[in-house]
């Protein structure tokens, strides 16, 4: 991977200066963009890279054969977002049909405050909250799309189906036969290891696709989440750049939306551990990508943030964005720096660094599934164990 170059693609959504932009970008070569592949999409920037490369007219700053091939995952994005908003449009009319209490989380509802149109963001899945009592019927409409149970977590249980093999990187934009579903179900532990009140579902807006009029959270509530959710993975291994783009895309667009701010700055207020996360968020959001004109509400949380968590952030914030999958082990420093200042569990570093339990499971499978695509998927489990396996040497050797 070519560092530079990926520290030139940040800087393509830091400044208008095509003319400056381009004599940087210009200066790799084709090599140097084959090996940076990997990150670009891993990243989840290289559609939203092509995108702004029109924007600025630079189109002739890549190589040909980048450029080509930047087209081409476009277009099998779009095709995969095409069939994955199919999908949600089905999940949603059924849950619809059930009476059940839900909103849409993530994804498509992010748009046009995330990203100016879907097929810009390589998605992966799909994400609803559910109340809390309409989980039993929940998983009878999954079961019923050929979904199962793959993963239970404190208020979240993952489904897949088509998972008989593991889908691997170099097809990332292409239609793949799995397919997975996250379902968040609201209750009094609140989410994402935000401990309030979970009362997301009692003050939703809505949005229409085609003939639907579908629930969704309310602008407070997605911000919110999206900060909840940059912030869950930034105390994990790998974060992807793209997360951190559309947080700041999504406070650019709402930048006059003072009604969403107030409503924002009324729940950091009866929260610490949101007002963490928000700032958490926004300062490794300034860090790595423009952001010079922040509500005032933001600009507080960054303030509230103890010294210590915004030094790791100052210090480690940009690495943690230019880091190769599956990421590093930097964040038990944050973890660390979080413990210290008595806002989070001090976490063993021995398990982290040597976890004895094993991985979930990457492939789905049951008993009328063929004996070789079994057998295709336990071999699949192995490899990815053993990925895994040399992930931790690695960094236990940096460290």
């Amino acid at each position: 991977m070519n560092y530079r170059l990926a520290q030139a693609v940040i800087a393509t959504f830091q400044t208008e200066d095509s003319r400056m932009l381009g004599e940087r970008i210009s200066k790799f070569s084709y090599r140097a963009w084959k090996g940076t592949y990997p990150w670009l999409d891993a990243s989840g920037l290289a559609i939203y890279f092509l995108d702004r490369l029109h924007v600025l007219h630079m189109n002739d700053a890549i190589p040909p054969r980048v450029l080509l091939r930047l087209k081409k995952n476009a277009a099998d994005n779009q095709e995969k977002t095409n069939r994955l908003f199919e999908e949600f449009l089905k999940i949603n009319r059924d849950f619809k049909n059930a009476g059940i209490s839900y909103a849409n989380l993530k994804g498509f509802t992010l748009a046009p405050d995330a990203f100016s149109e879907a097929a810009l963001r390589c998605q992966l899945d799909l994400d609803f909250l559910i109340a809390n009592h309409d989980i039993s019927r929940c998983e009878q409409i999954m079961r019923r799309h050929g979904y199962l149970l793959t993963g239970i977590g404190s208020n979240v249980r993952e489904f897949k189906a088509g998972g008989e093999g593991m889908p691997c990187l170099r097809n990332l934009y292409k239609v793949k036969p799995q397919r997975c579903v996250e379902i968040h179900f609201a209750d009094d532990r609140g989410w994402d290891c935000i401990h309030f009140q979970d009362d997301r579902l009692f003050r939703l807006s809505s949005r229409r696709w085609r003939d639907l009029e579908l629930p969704i959270l309310s602008d407070s509530d997605k911000f919110i989440a999206q900060a909840v959710h940059l912030f869950k993975h930034l105390k994990g291994e790998w974060t992807r750049a793209a997360w951190i783009l559309e947080f700041v895309n999504f406070v650019k667009f709402n930048q006059e939306n003072h009604t969403l701010w107030i409503e924002v700055q009324r729940h950091v207020s009866k929260s610490e551990e949101i007002a963490l996360a928000v700032g958490v968020a926004t300062l490794v959001s300034r860090e790595n990508f423009a952001m010079p004109c922040l509500p005032e509400v933001l600009t507080w949380t960054i303030s509230q943030l103890p010294r210590p968590v915004s030094l790791w952030i100052e210090r480690y914030g940009k690495r943690i964005v230019l880091a190769k999958f599956p990421g590093t082990k930097l964040y038990l420093l944050l973890c660390r720096a979080l413990s210290h200042a008595g806002r989070g569990e001090l976490c063993e570093v021995s398990d982290k660094l040597f976890p004895l339990r094993r991985p979930a499971k990457i492939t789905v499978t049951n008993r009328e599934t063929r004996l070789s695509l079994r057998l295709r998927g336990a071999l699949d489990e192995i490899g990815y164990f053993f990925f895994g396996c040399a992930f931790t040497w690695n960094r236990v050797a940096v460290t």
